[in-house]
C-alpha cells in the first residue's frame, strides 16, 4: 500500500512509532483527498504558510510504518484546465468519491491513492487553471499555479491530460506540456483522456473522434486485450512534437456511449499504469515537493528581510504547516508577516508555465516578444526599450533566434531612492525563440525602431535536384 510510504515524508514520522497524530487531527480540515498540501498562495508564506490536510483514511493507514521494501511506485500527474473533469476521472480510477462539478475546484497539490485497485500508484492533482480570483490576487494566483505545474511535472513519472471537446486553449495547453516534457529530457508516458461528458450516443462520439482525434491529432486507432473484458479495448495513438501519445475516450455517465467506452477506458489505463515498471520512483512526494519548491522560491519571491534573498521552507513542528524556515517555531505565525513580494523577473508562456527558469537561475530576465508567420518569412518583434544597440547581440540559426544583452539600471546614482513601484527589469537578459520551420539565416535582417527590434527571417526554400 502506497499511503504509509507517502505519509513517511511528513514531519514527526518515526517518533513513538508513527506520526504525531493528535497534531494532524487538530490541524487538518476535512478533505476528500488522501493528502492535500494547500499550496494555494505563494504569498501565504508571509505568515501561516501551507497547511497539510489528511483524510480519515490517511490517518487510519498512517499508523502503519512502511517497510524498507516496496518504497517505489508510480506517480501520475493528472493535468488539465479548470472544469475538464479531472476529479471525475480520479473517482473512476481510484474508486473514490471526490466532489466534482462546476462549483468544485481542487486545492494546491492533492494526492489520491487507489482503493484496492492497484499497488504503489499515486495520483497528483493540482488546482485547475482558469478559476476566478479577486483581481488584487491575480499575480499571486498566476505565479502559484505556474509553480504547481512545475511541481507536478517534476514529481510525476506518468502524465494524464484531461480535455473535453477540444478547444484552442486545450491545444495550446497540450503543446506547452509536451514542450516542457521534451525540454526536461525525462522520459514520461503521456495519456490524453477525452472526457466527452455531454455526449450520449455512439454516433456522436465517433463524429468527435473523426473530427478531433483523427483530423487534428492525426491519431490512428489501435486495440489492446484485457482479461476482464471480452472484446479488445479501443484507443488511439498519435505523435506530437516527437512524443508518443495514447488517447482514450469517456462519455456521459449512464449513456449508450458510456456503456461502450467508459469501463474499457478505465480498465485499460489502470493496466497500462500497473505495467509501467520502468517509470517507478521514490514515493516520498511530500519531502520531494518541499525540496523542489525550495530550489525555485528564491527565483519567484523576494524576501526583503534577507540580503542574499534566501527563501526556504520546512515543516513547522507546532502547526505542521509548510512555512518559511525563518518562521519555524514562532509562537504566532500570523504575527509580524515576513515582507515577501513576487519577483519582477517572472514571465509565463501561453499555458501559464514559467518561462526562462534557466535564465532566472543566473539572474537574467527575458524581454517580451511576438512572432508572426507570413507566406515567405518569419518575423520576430522584441521589446527592448532602454537597451543600447552596442550591448545587444542577435544570432539567427536554422530554426531559432537568440537575443542577448544588458539593460542598465535606470536608478543608478549616488543616492539610493525609495522605490514605490518597480516593474522594469534590468541587468543581463537572454531570449531564445524556437521557430516552427527552417529559415535562411544568411538573409535575415534586423531593424531597430523606437525600442523595438524587428528580425525578418526568409523561409528556407528547398531547391529540387533533377537527376538525369
Amino acid at each position: 500500500m502506497a499511503l504509509p510510504i507517502v505519509l513517511a515524508g511528513l514531519a514527526g514520522f518515526g517518533m513513538g512509532g508513527g506520526i504525531i497524530w493528535n497534531k494532524y487531527l487538530r490541524a487538518s480540515k476535512d478533505t476528500p483527498y488522501d493528502i492535500v498540501i494547500r499550496l494555494n498562495s505563494l504569498l501565504a508564506l508571509r505568515t501561516t504558510g501551507w497547511e497539510i490536510a489528511l483524510s480519515e483514511n490517511a490517518i487510519r493507514f498512517g499508523q502503519t510504518e512502511p517497510t524498507s521494501e516496496g518504497t517505489r511506485g508510480l506517480v501520475v500527474a493528472v493535468l488539465g484546465s479548470y472544469n475538464r473533469g479531472k476529479s471525475f476521472l480520479l473517482n473512476l480510477l481510484c474508486d473514490t468519491k471526490l466532489p466534482s462539478g462546476n462549483l468544485v475546484s481542487t486545492e494546491g497539490i492533492s494526492i489520491t491513492i487507489p482503493k484496492n485497485t492497484a499497488e504503489n500508484i499515486i495520483f497528483i492533482d493540482t488546482a485547475g487553471t482558469d478559476t476566478a480570483i479577486p483581481k488584487n490576487e491575480l499575480d499571486d494566483k498566476k505565479a502559484t499555479e505556474a509553480l504547481l505545474r512545475e511541481v507536478a511535472l517534476h514529481l510525476s513519472s506518468f502524465i494524464i491530460i484531461v480535455v473535453n471537446r477540444l478547444r484552442a486553449t486545450d491545444q495550446t495547453y497540450i503543446r506547452q506540456v509536451l514542450t516542457r516534457v521534451k525540454e526536461s529530457k525525462q522520459d514520461k508516458d503521456i495519456i490524453i483522456v477525452h472526457n466527452l461528458m455531454d455526449i450520449e450516443t455512439k454516433k456522436d462520439i465517433q463524429d468527435v473522434i473523426n473530427r478531433e482525434l483523427i483530423n487534428l491529432f492525426e491519431a490512428k486507432p489501435e486495440t489492446m486485450k484485457i482479461r476482464s473484458i471480452s472484446e479488445p479495448v479501443k484507443f488511439y495513438r498519435s505523435e506530437n512534437y516527437g512524443i508518443a501519445l495514447r488517447h482514450f475516450i469517456l462519455a456521459k455517465i449512464d449513456s449508450p456511449a458510456a456503456e461502450m467506452w467508459n469501463r474499457q477506458t478505465i480498465d485499460a489505463i489502470m493496466i497500462i499504469l500497473q505495467g509501467a515498471t520502468n517509470s517507478k520512483r521514490n514515493l516520498n512526494v511530500i519531502g520531494e515537493t518541499i525540496s523542489f519548491v525550495n530550489t525555485k522560491l528564491s527565483q519567484i519571491l523576494i524576501n526583503e528581510n534577507s540580503q542574499d534573498n534566501k527563501v526556504q521552507t520546512e515543516q513547522d513542528p507546532n502547526t505542521l504547516n509548510i512555512v518559511l524556515s525563518e518562521r519555524v517555531v514562532m509562537e504566532d505565525l500570523k504575527a509580524n508577516p515576513t515582507p515577501l513580494k513576487l519577483s519582477l523577473k517572472l514571465a509565463y508562456d501561453e499555458a501559464g508555465y514559467f518561462m526562462g527558469f534557466d535564465s532566472m537561475d543566473t539572474g537574467q530576465w527575458q524581454p517580451l516578444y511576438s512572432v508572426y508567420e507570413y507566406n515567405d518569412e518569419i518575423c520576430a518583434i522584441i521589446e527592448l526599450g532602454g537597451v543600447k544597440s552596442e550591448s545587444t547581440r542577435v544570432t539567427v540559426i536554422a530554426k531559432g533566434i537568440c537575443v542577448e544583452g544588458e539593460r542598465e539600471d535606470f536608478k543608478l546614482s549616488e543616492q539610493r531612492p525609495t522605490v514605490h513601484h518597480e516593474k522594469i527589469p534590468y541587468g543581463r537578459f537572454k531570449l531564445n525563440i524556437a521557430l516552427n520551420c527552417e529559415v535562411n539565416q544568411e538573409q535575415a535582417k534586423l531593424e531597430r525602431d523606437i525600442g523595438m527590434y524587428k528580425i525578418r527571417c526568409p523561409k528556407r526554400k528547398d531547391t529540387p535536384t533533377v537527376l538525369q
